[in-house]
């Protein structure tokens, strides 16, 4: 999944991104939601989810990619 790809599903689902950030090692980019949770997305198209409230995100983005 692509950044953009991302980040519209999210919006769309209801999700607001707080703060979208570039990892350290330059790898990926960041999004903090408003409900705790954090999406990875890496250039090479793969994400993880952690944080607060991650579960649900994980399975919006799952079932999109699915």
């Amino acid at each position: 999944m692509m950044l953009e790809d991302a980040r519209q599903r999210l919006v769309e689902a209801g999700y607001r991104i707080k703060k979208e950030e570039r990892l350290g090692n330059k790898t990926g980019t960041r999004l903090r939601l408003d409900r705790g949770a954090v999406v990875n997305v890496f250039d090479n198209g793969n994400y993880s989810c952690e944080g607060k409230n991650y579960d649900a995100v994980e399975a919006l983005l799952d079932r999109s990619t699915g």
